[in-house]
């Protein structure tokens, strides 16, 4: 089946573009009413609740559900589990799911977000139209049992919508209203509209962040900044082709950013551990034995998994002093 024909069968979710128009024009109000009426506690209490959120949809549904780049103790697991509900995205489950589906369809017509057709439908366009006609078909060939056993995940799927209407809705906007006596309209579209819109966005540009952050087709030197934080960089590619690395950051870093700087902080804590990465040396190894056609590419990063597994499991055994 060609796949114009695949497309064709994708329809516009006219209810969920209603949706996401509201919530981006009231998040803009929202931005104006905490530059202009709101109190610099809402302010800051969105702010951190953002933060939160970030953690949970990088962190939690990308880093370590996704591509299990690290295991994680269970207080952190909830606490993750929990940051995730607060970003208002969808069951972690469904997420990892998503997500699962772009890397292994990537770069063609079943990739849900497919980059190929440029930043709008990647970012937006793919999240307000239905799904690809084989999609039952294809949610087969992803293997989610360990996600399935995860009782954080099995809990938050079965009770998402209680849980966050309680964590994502109620105690939000109640806690300007009840400790520092915001407004109700301030309280709703500052840190709740405007909260929304923002994490929101966050999790979409994990899958459309290589359209931006990526060095790929533009002239600009790997140093250089663009646009206030935009850093291109190799890394988004680099994510693609090892995306268990944990030290590979959504938006064009490695080693750095505010989700690794917290694995960091919380492998010190004892909190993380099993971090999977590739050593340099590794890497040029593999090279190495490709350009000697001793290896194929698919191996080739095969190999560098299992041995990121076999690093991982020697650095836990380490004593801590």
């Amino acid at each position: 089946m060609s796949e114009k024909k695949s497309v064709k069968n994708k329809e516009m979710q006219w209810a969920v573009i209603l949706w996401y128009i509201h919530l981006h024009v009231l998040g803009l109000y929202g931005f104006w009413f905490a530059l202009t009426s709101a109190k610099w506690m809402t302010v800051f209490f969105t702010l951190l609740l953002t933060i939160l959120a970030y953690l949970g949809v990088t962190v939690g549904a990308h880093r370590f559900w996704t591509h299990r780049a690290f295991e994680a103790a269970w207080p952190l697991r909830l606490f993750l589990m929990l940051c995730h509900t607060i970003a208002g995205v969808g069951p972690i489950y469904d997420w990892v799911l998503y997500h699962r589906l772009h890397h292994k369809y990537y770069g063609t017509d079943k990739d849900p977000f497919n980059h190929k057709k440029g930043f709008l439908y990647s970012h937006f366009m793919a999240n307000v139209l239905s799904w690809h006609m084989d999609y039952d078909e294809m949610i087969r060939l992803i293997d989610m049992r360990d996600v399935e056993q995860d009782g954080y995940v099995w809990f938050q799927k079965k009770f998402y919508w209680l849980l966050f209407g309680i964590f994502g809705i109620l105690l939000p906007v109640n806690a300007p209203l009840e400790y520092w006596d915001e407004s109700l309209s301030g309280a709703i579209v500052i840190t709740g509209l405007l909260r929304f819109a923002i994490t929101t966005n966050i999790s979409w540009l994990v899958a459309s962040s290589r359209l931006i952050w990526s060095l790929e087709g533009k002239k600009i030197p790997p140093d250089s900044i663009s646009l206030f934080f935009i850093t291109h960089s190799f890394w988004p590619a680099y994510h693609y082709m090892i995306p268990w690395d944990w030290k590979c950051g959504e938006y064009g870093t490695y080693d750095s950013g505010v989700a690794t700087f917290f694995i960091k902080m919380w492998n010190e804590l004892g909190m993380v551990d099993y971090l999977r990465t590739s050593e340099t040396e590794d890497i040029r190894d593999m090279l190495h034995q490709m350009a000697k056609k001793k290896l194929t590419l698919e191996n080739g990063l095969n190999e560098l998994e299992e041995l990121s597994k076999y690093n991982a499991k020697k650095t836990r055994i380490i004593p801590r002093h």
